[in-house]
């Protein structure tokens, strides 16, 4: 049954899949729609991955982060200069629209002040009079017409003054007499002949009577009375043309104000100086570039008749705005520079920090492949690289610690045994006979007994303990306490030889007796401070052995002081002790180091410090975890 079920219901799967795939193709679509996208994709990745982690850090601080600052302080600089154009244009606007109210004030009370005039009929009749002489004329003049005017005078007018054809009528104060003719050539009669109307607001040069200059008038025909029609009668009322400057200065900060005329002429300008001297002029073109950069404000003084065609012009001062401007500019500048600096620094840090650690960590993973296991050196961090680079550094120390256990050991056992076999040989080639020797010493110590010859007695005591104990022990492990014993008698034999020269002491702390160390790892240190720092010296030649424990282990040094060594012979003499290659001299000090490399497999540190004129410290110090009998020595056998 199972045989005969799978086949159909592969037949009927391969048809499934004919079907959509015959309907993907009568629709338009891929059959397989959506791969080359993929492969695409996978395509972009893989290129982005080619590129070197220096490169994507110079990409990605470039893309999103200088350009986009740069973009943000170009538009924030775009949009505040445009706001203090704006800002200023309305300041503009607002302050010609102050003075041109002001001066359409002036205007307005001349024209109330003409208006008055020319409603008051009684002035139409004493005018419109013929008067038999002067003197009748000075009667009405005195008795009615003298502060008819007058009245009206305030601090924007400046003269109230009434033209007639009356030849009866006698020139003086605010009325004058002026003949047809003469009232035709009068340019503010003129001004308002061109207007059209009854009254007109003119501006012109005065040149005669007492004070010419530059004057702004009401001027208006008095006509209103018909009955009183035999004569022609103007009245001209004179505004202070100082107010109009003091107007115009008034806004002189900001902008400089023209008063133009309906003939387009400057009437007067802000900044002028004694406008009494200044003549009435065509108003110049403007600069096209103040013109079209939108410095210029222009305002109508209104919509009535007696004003139609007057006009004020500010024209602003563009060193403002350019002060504006360049204030903004820099302060944008800073801020740019400012939001560019701070992130740039603080992304190079961060990028450095991430870029050297994984560019340290990738060369030690290369000199993994020609077999160098050596850790990286330098502060990790507590993130994800720092994570990354202290396991590297465990599996490099796991690595090199199974080399060591595997390889290296092996061939310093070979070297020991090559050594002691160096020494055996060095034995037999001596062609003495220890025995021989040690029964030997015996009889001299007999004889000296005999003779009394105590000195001599002690040293050959010690000399033949010494050679007994060589031929007796093994090479082992041996208590603290017989290592002193044995080094001791070694000891006295040396004072013998140097007397009051050479003085020896120790400084043993108790616990440490019972410590077991390895055999002969004493005396030959002791040995070697005698033959290579105290024979060059002349006296005081003195040695101090101390041992004592502490949280770390059992510490053993050996301190002379005798001559030293430099550092640069200390150094060569630390490469010799851990070489294999034969040396010269210092015997006891490599001996001392092999054993305790071969009892503690690195877990005894062997201590040398020396410095010239001084004297030299040598010991050992094995860890407290290693003092458990014969340590990694017995655990080897037991193996």
């Amino acid at each position: 049954m199972w045989s005969s079920h799978k086949p159909n219901q592969r037949q009927k799967n391969e048809r499934k899949r004919r079907q959509q795939v015959q309907g993907s193709q009568a629709a338009g679509a891929s059959p397989v729609k959506g791969k080359p996208v993929r492969g695409r994709q996978r395509f972009l990745f893989h290129r982005v991955n080619d590129i070197p982690l220096k490169y994507k850090f110079l990409l990605i601080y470039l893309l999103c982060v200088l350009l986009p600052i740069i973009a943000i302080n170009s538009f924030f600089y775009q949009r505040n200069s445009e706001d203090i154009q704006a800002r200023e244009v309305e300041n503009l606007r607002k302050s010609i629209d102050r003075a041109s109210g002001e001066l359409l004030g002036m205007i307005n009370e001349g024209i109330a002040l003409n208006h008055s005039i020319g409603m008051d009929n009684s002035i139409y009749e004493a005018l419109d009079r013929t008067y038999a002489s002067p003197s009748a004329y000075y009667d009405e003049y005195y008795g009615f017409l003298r502060d008819k005017l007058t009245r009206y005078m305030s601090a924007n007018i400046t003269e109230v003054r009434v033209y007639t054809d009356n030849q009866t009528i006698q020139t003086g104060a605010n009325y004058h007499v002026m003949s047809s003719s003469t009232l035709g050539s009068q340019p503010w009669l003129q001004q308002l002949a061109r207007s059209g109307g009854n009254i007109t607001v003119a501006a012109y040069d005065e040149t005669s009577g007492l004070n010419p200059g530059k004057r702004l008038s009401i001027v208006s025909k008095m006509n209103t009375y018909i009955s009183h029609a035999r004569y022609d009668k103007y009245s001209r009322v004179d505004l202070t043309v100082s107010k109009v400057y003091d107007i115009l200065n008034r806004e002189r900060d900001s902008l400089q104000l023209r008063l133009v005329d309906n003939e387009n002429r400057v009437v007067a300008a802000s900044g002028d100086g004694n406008e009494d001297d200044l003549e009435i002029i065509p108003n110049p073109p403007l600069p096209e570039h103040e013109d079209n950069a939108g410095y210029v404000v222009e305002r109508n003084l209104g919509d009535f008749n007696y004003v139609k065609g007057w006009k004020l012009i500010g024209i602003a001062d563009t060193r403002r705005i350019d002060n504006l401007l360049n204030e903004a500019h820099r302060s944008i500048l800073l801020l740019a520079i400012f939001s560019t600096v701070i992130p740039s620094l603080l992304i190079f840090v961060i990028l450095r920090s991430y870029h050297d650690r994984v560019k340290r960590l990738s060369d030690h993973m290369e000199n993994i492949r020609h077999e160098r296991f050596e850790p990286i050196n330098m502060p990790e961090g507590s993130d994800e690289i720092g994570e990354l680079i202290r396991t590297f550094n465990v599996m490099t120390m796991r690595i090199t610690t199974l080399i060591n256990d595997v390889y290296k050991l092996e061939i310093r056992q070979k070297s020991f045994e090559l050594e002691r076999v160096r020494t055996e040989l060095s034995m037999l080639q001596s062609q003495v006979n220890p025995h021989f020797l040690f029964n030997t010493l015996n009889a001299l110590l007999v004889v000296c007994t005999k003779n009394g010859y105590t000195d001599v007695t002690g040293i050959i005591k010690n000399l033949s303990l010494m050679m007994r104990q060589l031929l007796s022990r093994a090479d082992g492990l041996v208590l603290l306490e017989e290592e002193l014993q044995f080094t001791s008698m070694y000891l006295q034999i040396e004072k013998f030889r140097f007397g009051d020269l050479f003085d020896y002491t120790f400084d043993i702390e108790p616990a440490a007796l019972k410590q077991r160390i390895p055999r002969m790892s004493i005396q030959p240190l002791v040995e070697n401070a005698c033959k290579h720092g105290l024979q060059a010296r002349k006296s005081d030649r003195s040695i101090r052995i101390t041992a004592h424990m502490d949280k770390y282990g059992l510490n053993v040094m050996v301190i002379d002081n005798g001559i030293g060594m430099p550092p640069e012979r200390l150094q060569q003499l630390l490469q010799n002790m851990k070489s294999d290659e034969a040396m010269e001299g210092h015997i006891g000090i490599r001996n001392v180091y092999r054993r305790l490399e071969l009892f503690y497999e690195g877990e005894a540190d062997f201590i040398l410090h020396s410095e010239a004129g001084t004297g030299t410290e040598a010991g050992f110090r094995i860890a407290r975890a290693e003092l458990d009998g014969e340590g990694h020595f017995r655990r080897r056998e037991s193996g």
